[in-house]
Order: structure tokens, then C-alpha cells, then sequence
């Protein structure tokens, strides 16, 4: 490649201030190039040592989307023989990269475009990689990504619901046994567009087996699992029983608590998973402020006789309030002793009666925290609206990505659909790689600044230069 030197000290500092993003961008075309010498080099390999049933057909060149950019791939297409003259056709190459007919991405390509759309909308997504790396993917196309890698994972976990809700089978699962499991669920509602309703509920449940200290007076849950649903409510608690199941053994945990604010569908989730309801405190101390504002003095007795689990005691100190109170501060009083009454069973903190033991446990509430993570800052306010398909996709891959499982998914997603089509040892397909990328470069990939060699060759800025150059030499 020829980098040609500026003639003004003007010139020469925007030449400088960009050389990062010059030399990056020759770099990745000599790798552009490396990659397709190499890729056509094992199609002519799996030509060679293609199945006997198999006949060219044609030649076709195609573009890969991958990490270095668009490479236009040069590959054989093949026709059954035995099918006749309408057999059917197979691409050696295709197959063997994980490709499909109308999609020929890498992996790595997917992963970087999914990671990105699972963090911020599908336009700024593509923005990002556009300026920060050799993709140059429209958002469409990221999110179609998102639509073809969602699409078999949840049709997958579907079916598996499907057969688990007919059958009651419980999956074999790790079985893993922990003397306390802590399950929290709460809902969070999404716009929706070109659906019959206008707003629909995400409800995300986790569960987790305890807390560990980060700092001061920080806390994060232990070994969170993960499940959100937007389809029907009688679906969400066996949903997450049997993502528990895969790794837990409920039958054999000895204490299960279920946590919420109070929503009849969260208490429902007790007899899934075999526990014990907790009334949020965060939702408790709420009403009570609503109710008492200021008053602490009031407030203090309720939350007392709630902890103790004195529901009756509690609601004694509200009618007593409800006496001297007038208006909607009457009305807010009220509404607090029925959200008592429906709650009694959660009221009392769970830790009563454990000793020592609840030394170590907290109050639950995580889900809170944990509905502005995983769903608020990427799916709600912005002016975002979504499809019913549109949220399931997206959740499902942002929860890939948050449980490391994105990329084993891909790849699983990429191997090879048909294996007795060709018999090409991979120790071949090796040693072409590895001749071909220790290569050394062709002519075209040598640099060459022909005016350090003029008459300005002593100049001390020309000789930084002339450094420079010689990374490439």
C-alpha cells in the first residue's frame, strides 16, 4: 500500500491525528484478503474430496458478513446426482461455515451486533459498530439478526413447556441442593404498536440463593437465575419452575421464600415453587407514606407490628388513625389496612424464629432493581413501543447475554447441517489455514513512502515517519 506524505505542516497534522484509523483501515483490508484467499483455497479442498453423488454445478461469488467487513467469497455449488436434473443443491462452503441460503454472517459478526441491540436501540446499535469497527450493518438487518437467533431458542423453550405442563415430568436437571432459595417476581408494563392491545405486562421472576457484600452497604444477590414472559399469566410460574428445575432440586429445598407487592398472580407463584409468601418491605414502606407522610411516629408502630407479623395489632393503630382522619387522608388510610388484610399471610418478616442464622439474610426487594437492569433502560420510556414477537425476541437474546450463553447458542446454531456431503480431513483444511495466514505479504501489502527518500530525507520529522514505515517493512 502507498501512504502518500502531506506537503503542509497542516496537512501533516490532520495526516497524524488520523494515522490510527489509516493504518487500521489498511490493516483490515490485508486481512480482508488474507480471509478470502484462504476460504476459496478450502472450497477447492472440499471440491476435491466432495461425495461421489455430488456434481458442480456452477460458480458463484457471494458476500460474507464478518469482524474485517464484507469479503466477497468466490464458492462452488453442487446438485445431487441422484436426484436427477432436479436434485438438490448444496454449497460445500456454506455448510461447512454454518450458512445458510440467505444468510451469510459469522458468528463473531452475530454476537457483536446481538450484544450491542440487547444494550440500546437497533439504529444506535448499528451507529456504534459503524464507528468503531469494519461493520456497516443497516438496523434492519440487526434487527432481522435478532428475529432468526430468538426464534429457535423460544420456539425450543416452548415446546419444552408444552410437554412439562401435559405431562408433569420434571426434566433432568443438576439437582443442586441449597438450604434457602430466594424467588422474587414483579411486572413492568411496555407500549405496544400493530397489536390489538395498547399496553401489555412483562413479568420477570429471579431467584437467588443469597447475598454477598461489595462494599459499604452494597449488596448482590448469589447465583441469580433469570426468567421473563409476556405471554399469559398461567404460564410465567411454570415457566420459571422449570428454568429451576434444570438446575435445582425444589423438592428438596427446605426453605422457599416468594416474594412480591402484593399482586394475586406473584402470591400464585407459592404453590409452584413450594414456599412461603414475603410481602415486599419496599411496597409496605410505600403505602405507609402515602398514607402518614411525615409521620414517623405512626408509621414506626405499623412497621413494628408488621415485622413482629401483628397484622391485627397493625390494623388497630390504622382505625385508630382513620378516626381523627378526614378526606383522602381518610381515604389513603383505608387503603392501607385493605392492602394489609389481603397481604396478612407475607406480612411478618421471615426471618423471625431463625436465631442466629438471620444474621446473614436481608429483607427481600432485589426485584426491583433488577426490573430497571434487565427491562426498563432498554425497552421502556425513549418513546419505544414493540410487538408482542418484538419483546420475546429481545428478551430472550438479552437474557443470552447476560447468562454468557449467547455465544455457545450461535455456534450451536452454526455447525454444520450436512456432514456426509464431503469427507475432507480436517488436518487439510488446517495446513491451508496455517500456510496461508504465516504467508508472508504479497507486494500490494508493503508500504512505501516514496517522498521520505527525497530531498527532505534528513528533516527530523521525516525521519519519524520513516519509523513508522518501517513497522511495516
Amino acid at each position: 500500500m502507498i501512504i502518500s506524505l502531506p506537503e503542509s505542516m497542516a496537512e501533516l497534522k490532520d495526516f497524524l491525528v488520523h494515522l490510527d484509523k489509516t493504518l487500521q483501515d489498511r490493516i483490515t483490508e490485508i486481512a480482508r484478503r488474507y480471509y478470502q484467499a484462504i476460504l476459496e483455497e478450502v472450497d477447492e479442498a472440499l471440491a476435491r474430496y466432495r461425495g461421489s453423488k455430488l456434481q458442480i454445478e456452477h460458480q458463484r461469488a457471494v458476500w460474507y458478513q464478518t469482524c474485517l467487513g464484507p469479503v466477497r467469497i468466490n464458492r462452488r455449488e453442487y446438485r445431487d446426482r441422484n436426484g436427477g436434473g432436479k436434485g438438490e443443491r448444496y454449497c460445500l462452503l456454506d455448510n461447512l461455515m454454518g450458512m445458510s441460503k440467505y444468510n451469510h454472517t459469522t458468528v463473531r459478526v452475530q454476537e457483536l451486533a446481538l450484544e450491542t441491540a440487547s444494550q440500546m436501540p437497533y439504529r444506535r446499535s448499528a451507529e456504534v459498530l459503524r464507528k468503531t469497527s469494519a461493520l456497516n450493518l443497516a438496523h434492519q438487518t440487526i434487527w432481522r439478526m435478532v428475529a432468526r437467533s430468538a426464534e429457535p431458542h423460544i420456539a425450543k423453550e416452548r415446546q419444552e413447556l408444552q410437554w412439562f405442563l401435559e405431562t408433569g415430568e420434571i426434566p433432568q436437571g443438576e439437582g443442586k441442593q441449597v438450604a434457602r432459595l430466594m424467588v422474587e417476581a414483579d411486572g413492568v408494563i411496555l407500549s405496544l404498536q400493530r397489536e390489538k392491545e395498547r399496553k401489555a405486562e412483562v413479568k420477570l421472576g429471579i431467584a437467588y440463593e443469597g447475598w454477598e457484600k461489595v462494599g459499604q452497604d452494597r449488596y448482590r444477590t448469589v447465583n441469580k437465575t433469570i426468567f421473563a414472559s409476556v405471554d399469559s399469566q398461567a404460564q410465567f410460574w411454570p415457566g420459571l419452575s422449570l428454568k429451576l428445575e434444570r438446575t435445582y432440586d425444589l423438592s428438596r429445598i427446605k426453605d422457599t421464600v416468594v416474594g412480591g407487592d402484593g399482586a394475586g398472580w406473584i402470591k400464585e407463584g407459592v404453590s409452584y415453587v413450594g414456599g412461603r409468601y414475603q410481602l415486599d418491605r419496599y411496597h409496605l414502606h410505600k403505602e405507609l407514606c402515602s398514607a402518614f407522610g411525615r409521620d414517623k411516629q405512626i408509621k414506626g408502630r405499623i412497621w413494628r407490628a408488621c415485622e413482629r407479623g401483628d397484622v391485627a395489632a397493625a390494623l388497630e393503630i390504622l382505625a385508630e388513625a382513620l378516626k381523627k382522619a378526614r378526606g383522602d387522608a381518610s381515604l389513603r388510610i383505608a387503603r392501607v389496612a385493605r392492602y394489609l388484610q389481603e397481604n396478612s399471610s407475607g406480612i411478618g418478616d421471615y426471618r423471625l424464629g431463625l436465631g442466629a442464622e438471620c444474621q446473614d439474610l436481608r429483607h427481600t426487594g432485589a426485584i426491583e432493581g433488577n426490573i430497571d437492569k434487565l427491562i426498563v433502560r432498554r425497552m421502556k420510556n425513549q418513546g419505544m413501543s414493540w410487538t408482542l414477537k418484538g419483546i420475546s425476541r429481545l428478551l430472550c437474546v438479552r437474557f443470552l447475554v447476560l447468562e454468557q450463553k449467547l455465544t455457545s447458542w450461535l455456534e450451536k446454531e452454526k455447525q454444520p447441517q450436512i456432514e456426509s456431503l464431503s469427507v475432507i480431513p480436517r488436518r487439510k483444511v488446517r495446513r491451508i489455514v496455517t500456510r496461508l495466514s504465516t504467508r508472508e505479504p504479497d507486494d500490494w501489502v508493503k508500504a512505501r513512502l516514496p517522498a521520505l527518500y527525497g530531498p527532505h530525507a534528513s528533516r527530523p520529522w521525516v525521519k519519524a515517519l520513516k519509523s513508522l514505515s518501517e513497522v511495516f517493512a
